[in-house]
């Protein structure tokens, strides 16, 4: 018996259009129909490499019948207008993190794909690895004792010219892993944060910011993110997570992770690709081809984004911890 394929497109490419590119190769109900950037010179190496055709415009690629899931993969910027012409034109929606810049853009996405009876999921690919899902596991289950702490290590050196792509550390890297601690311990009561600039000369947005969140039962979860350093013992970024608890822990980095409770330690070996192959694998045959809701969800995106505005505004007035208004 033939399987049924989900024919999927790229709105644009960029550094993670490789990665949905393999997640679709390992996935056997995945392919890849086509790609559209608007630098046509980008979208062609895609489609060559990973299958499907160029289009010309966004209009031919919504327009195709063989397309149900379009990855949106292009800047911030354009996220929210392309994600809400897709859902119109009747696919499904994997969206880049961060989803949108304004509680009101993920809003009127959420009432768009109700309407249009499609999902649109943030490509939230750290809580699709393996590792984080057994964490999540072991978390839920108890195994760890009550939580007491969860620090969360970032950083990637970029050059001012590079940096000058992105926004703020806080909106568009922090919020990434703001997306890891509502998964794994759930809403914040208070948050404070800080921020720095540290490496840059010309720009006026952050190279460095800290967020510090506490929990409902008093654990504290601290997340640390950088543009400025330049570390030379991890390739290509430095990636760590510890989660401590009364009878156990877990830390995970990009490339390994470990968990140990009163049983002893045990080894899991996730890679950083094997997020983006869980969430196209988990959105494809889970949820498109089965009954299941994502893991990630725009309800998430929004209290994602409520702790980061919480802790700019924190940064802002220079006060202490802020309760999170949700």
């Amino acid at each position: 018996m033939q399987l049924r394929t989900v024919g999927s497109a790229f709105v644009g490419t960029g550094i993670v259009g490789e990665m949905h590119g393999r997640a679709i190769d390992r996935n056997p109900t995945s392919r890849l129909v086509g790609v559209f950037d608007r630098d046509e010179s980008k979208a062609a190496p895609v489609a060559e490499k990973f299958g499907g055709q160029v289009y010309a415009s966004l209009d031919d690629l919504l327009d195709d019948p063989d397309v149900e899931l379009v990855h949106v993969l292009t800047p911030l910027v354009s996220h929210l207008e392309t994600a809400l012409k897709a859902l119109e034109a009747g696919k499904h929606v994997l969206i880049e993190k961060p989803v949108a810049q304004e509680i009101g853009d993920l809003e009127t996405l959420k009432q768009k794909a109700a309407e249009a009876d499609r999902l649109c999921m943030p490509a939230h690919n750290y809580i699709y690895t393996p590792s984080i899902q057994r964490a999540k596991r072991l978390i839920d289950a108890g195994n760890l004792g009550e939580i007491c702490g969860f620090w969360m290590f970032f950083n990637i050196y970029h050059s001012e010219e590079i940096a000058a792509r992105y926004g703020s550390v806080l909106r568009e890297t922090c919020i990434h892993h703001v997306y890891s601690m509502l998964h794994l311990l759930g809403r914040p009561v208070n948050v404070t944060a800080m921020k720095s600039y540290i490496h840059y000369e010309k720009l006026e947005v952050e190279d460095q910011a800290s967020i510090m969140c506490q929990m409902p039962n008093g654990a504290i979860a601290n997340l640390w993110c950088s543009f400025a350093a330049n570390d030379p013992t991890t390739d290509p970024w430095s990636v760590l997570y510890k989660i401590l608890g009364t009878n156990g822990g877990v830390c995970y980095s990009w490339n390994e992770a470990q968990y140990e409770d009163n049983r002893g330690p045990a080894w899991g070996l996730p890679c950083y690709e094997d997020g983006f192959a869980g969430e196209v694998e988990y959105m494809v045959n889970r949820c498109i081809l089965g009954d299941e809701g994502p893991l990630s969800t725009l309800d998430d995106a929004v209290d994602a984004l409520k702790i980061v505005q919480t802790a700019e505004h924190a940064v802002t007035t220079g006060t202490g911890a802020l309760q999170v208004e949700y």
